[in-house]
Parts: C-alpha cells; sequence; structure tokens
C-alpha cells in the first residue's frame, strides 16, 4: 500500500509542478533530435577534437544519460518508435527504403499533446510520409511542418526548395547546384519563429535536424576553425555523398559545431523569451554514426561510438546507444546523470505525463514515462522487463533483431546469422560472445524476441524521389 501511495505522490508532484507555472498551465517540451550524431561526437559524452560547449552546458544544466538507446538503427523506423510510442516489434514502420509511412489509425505523441491544448511544430527530417499519403506529418498531429518529409530529400543541404506544411518553400539561390542558402539554417529559423510566435504556450517544438547527416558541408564559418587541424582529403576522391573542399574532417566537425551553436540559440531564445524556466528542453540522436564510404570520418577519426561496437545499421551498442539530455530549470537536478535504461518508445507516455495528457494516450503502447526518474525520483522509477528491436527488409522479412534484459544482450545480425549473446555488465564493447556459455539465457532471449514481434504492415514496393528531384 505504501508503494503505491509513493507512486500516487509522484504522479501528483507532477501534475503540481506543471499547473504551477504562469497562468496554471502545463509546460513547454522542446525535443532536439540529431541525426547520425554518435553517442561519442559530442563533449560530454568523451568527444575531445569537436567543441561541443552548448550541448555540453544543456547537459550540466539537466540530467544526463548513460543508458538512453534509439528505437532503431537507422533513421525512419527510428523516427517511428519515437512518435508512436511502439517499439518495432509494433510501429508502423520499421526500415528506411519502400514507401513506408504512417496510416490515419496510427496515433502520434503529436496528436496526444494536441488534444492536450499543445501547439505543434515539426522542423527538419520527417521521414514517415510525404504529402501523397496519410503518414505527412500535418496529417500527424502537426499544426506545422517546415523541412524534409523525405528521407531522400534530407540528404542535401543546398536544395533548391524545402517543404512549408505542403506546399514547396523556394530556395531559389540554391537553384544550377549552387551553394548559397544552407537549408539547416532556414529550418532552425523556422523553428525559432514558431517558439516566439508560441512563446505564451504550450507548445511541443520537435526539432528533427539534420545535422550532421551527409552529405558533408557545411558553410565555411563553421569549418574555418578546423580547417588546420585536421586531415585533408584529395579533391579527387572519388567517395559519394560529397561536394565540399578538400577539409572532409574539417566539414564534419564544423556540421556538428553548427549543430551546436543551434542549441546555444535555442536556449538562449528560451531565456530572452522568459519561457527558460516552464520548458522541458531535451536532446538526443536518431542512431549511431554513418559507416559505410566516409566511416574513417564519422565513425573512426572523431570516435563516433565512442569506446562501442558498431555504428550507424547496427544493433550493437554504437548502433543504438545514444546522447540524451533533459533540462527543466529548478525541476530537474543539475549535473545529474542517471544509467536508467530506456528508449525511444518512452517518450511519447514521458510527454503526455508532463503535459497532463496521459488520458489520450493509445491503449497499448511498449514505452514507460521515465517522469520519475527526472523528477529525482528513481527510486519509484518503473522498470523495463526488457528491451527489444527489429529490422524489416525489402521483402518485409525480419533481418535483425535484438533484445536487452537486463545486462544481457542478444544480437541476430542478418536472415541466417546466429543469434549472439554478450554480458553488457562485464563487456559493454560486445567483444565476447557467450552464447555456448549461456544457452539458457539465449534461449529466452529468443523467446522474447518471438513475442515481440508481429508482421510489418504491407508497402507498396514505390521508389521514394531521386536526388534530381530535389537538387538541380
Amino acid at each position: 500500500m505504501s508503494k503505491v501511495l509513493s507512486v500516487l505522490g509522484v504522479l501528483a508532484l507532477t501534475v503540481s509542478l506543471c499547473a504551477a507555472e504562469s497562468g496554471g498551465r502545463p509546460p513547454n517540451i522542446l525535443f532536439i533530435l540529431a541525426d547520425d550524431l554518435g553517442v561519442g561526437h559530442v563533449g560530454c559524452y568523451g568527444q575531445t577534437k569537436i567543441n561541443t560547449p552548448n550541448i555540453d552546458h544543456l547537459a550540466g544544466e539537466g540530467m544526463r544519460f548513460t543508458q538512453f538507446y534509439s528505437g532503431a538503427n537507422v533513421c525512419a523506423p527510428a523516427r517511428s518508435t519515437l512518435m508512436t510510442g511502439l517499439h518495432t516489434g509494433h510501429t508502423p514502420v520499421r526500415n528506411n527504403g519502400l514507401k513506408r509511412y504512417l496510416y490515419d489509425e496510427d496515433v502520434t505523441v503529436a496528436e496526444v499533446l494536441k488534444k492536450a491544448g499543445y501547439a505543434t511544430g515539426g522542423f527538419g527530417k520527417w521521414g514517415l510520409g510525404t504529402p501523397d499519403t496519410p503518414g505527412v506529418a500535418v496529417k500527424q498531429g502537426f499544426d506545422r511542418w517546415f523541412g524534409q518529409f523525405s528521407q531522400v530529400h534530407a540528404h542535401f543541404y543546398y536544395p533548391y526548395y524545402l517543404m512549408d506544411d505542403l506546399d514547396k518553400f523556394p530556395l531559389k539561390e540554391n537553384e544550377g547546384r549552387q551553394r548559397v542558402r544552407y537549408s539547416a539554417d532556414e529550418v532552425h529559423r523556422q523553428a525559432m519563429k514558431f517558439i516566439t510566435e508560441h512563446k505564451d504556450g504550450p507548445f511541443f517544438a520537435y526539432l528533427p535536424y539534420t545535422l550532421p547527416h551527409v552529405e558533408l558541408i557545411v558553410p565555411r564559418d563553421s569549418r574555418r576553425p578546423y580547417e588546420d587541424k585536421f586531415p585533408r582529403i584529395e579533391r579527387a576522391d572519388p567517395r559519394p555523398g560529397y561536394i565540399g573542399s578538400d577539409h572532409a574532417y574539417a566539414e564534419f566537425a564544423g556540421m556538428v559545431n553548427r549543430l551546436d551553436d543551434m542549441v546555444g540559440e535555442l536556449m538562449a531564445l528560451l531565456k530572452k523569451l522568459g519561457i527558460e524556466e516552464n520548458t522541458i528542453v531535451f536532446f538526443t540522436s536518431d542512431n549511431g554514426p554513418q559507416p559505410g564510404a566516409w566511416k574513417d570520418i564519422f565513425v573512426d577519426y572523431f570516435s563516433g561510438a565512442g569506446p562501442l561496437r558498431g555504428a550507424k545499421g547496427d544493433y550493437y551498442e554504437g548502433g543504438i546507444r545514444e546522447p540524451m539530455m533533459v533540462r527543466w530549470p529548478g525541476k530537474i537536478k543539475a549535473g545529474s546523470t542517471s544509467d536508467f535504461v530506456g528508449y525511444f518508445p518512452d517518450i511519447m507516455p514521458t510527454l503526455a505525463e508532463f503535459a497532463g495528457a496521459t488520458q489520450f494516450l493509445p491503449p497499448k503502447i511498449d514505452g514507460i514515462s521515465f517522469v520519475p526518474t527526472l523528477l529525482g525520483h528513481a527510486d519509484q522509477q518503473k522498470k523495463h522487463d526488457f528491451l527489444y528491436w527489429e529490422l524489416c527488409g525489402n521483402k518485409q522479412e525480419t533481418v535483425q533483431q535484438a533484445v536487452r534484459k537486463g545486462d544481457w544482450k542478444a544480437v541476430r545480425i542478418g536472415v541466417k546469422a546466429k543469434w549472439q549473446l554478450f554480458n553488457l555488465a562485464k563487456d559493454p564493447n560486445e567483444h565476447e560472445d557467450v552464447a555456448a556459455k549461456h544457452s539458457d539465457v539465449l534461449k529466452e532471449l529468443k523467446q522474447l524476441a518471438d513475442a515481440s514481434h508481429t508482421p510489418e504492415r504491407k508497402y507498396p514496393a514505390a521508389p521514394e524521389e531521386g536526388a534530381k528531384d530535389y537538387v538541380k
């Protein structure tokens, strides 16, 4: 009985904290999602070559998580788990590719918050439906969307248009492959405008910025401080995804720096508007660092995954362990850390609880609220029995799976691959597969994986728009 009362006490504290602000309204929510920013790319998680003072300061003013995961190892499904509160065994979008999107019956966190009276705006990369589908953001609970709906379009920083709700927002200066108007800057400007216009709140500003996702290019004011510090590449380097100078390493560092500057500008804006005390700020990333042709930069040189194994596209720790920090002055203890084991499906119930909107949550979600942890009541925090991830292929077969239960983690990296088993307490870098030594543990985790999977919704095998539709 005492435990029940203590839990109710935390819920009452949450409601009172939210209602205690001006006018009795709930807090504003600012959720910043970087793109392919690895856990090792920022200073507060160990980065030493790139300066990230604003992100580090954000962590210092709030709570930094040490075991927080994305919902998937690539972009679109990660966003799907964040928006729906469902892990990848249940969420609608389970990989990039095909023409995967949300349907009308899918419920997003934006829809939940909108029912609670929030103004909802998204700025950046959506990836869960283009204007010809029901999954487009402005049909999924967002009052305003500015940026890119298509995964492919979000690859480019000098396109000739962006999307403003369902209309094209021209960037005519970039026609003819000109590099004049940096799209990330325009997205950021529109996000700042939205926050200013809705300062009387409450608002939900979802900022899935594209930095530092490829292509490797940034305005020179961000690149210049690193040009003489890092290696150069040959101008004739044939690798794809890069159209900048021979300063590819400096370009990447500059992209991270530009993202950091944007975080600083957002925090300054909250203070200028007098709303920082009533705004909860989240910062995280969608998956680990980019592998492939430029792995030497994204992963190796800048230690993008820190000491962890893997990168984007992997269900090893380096592919899904993310930077995660949350700031709410006076409510979340500054300089605190948490080893709460959570992931993207937890975002929906957490935001709903802060907003006083839990009654609008779908009846079945996989996430749990971590409000007790954020408010300093970790002893009353509900914990996951296990975490589950999967990835579906272009034939919609399950091609990758992973399960974490306690310190045990099982990973299957291909359709015909054998399951691997790791003890994260003893082997956090996943170097030693102990499946043969602990067959009983592996059997239990495989059973959890089988029980967690439902078939992915069938989607048309239609290609997304190509680069020719976005850059000319």
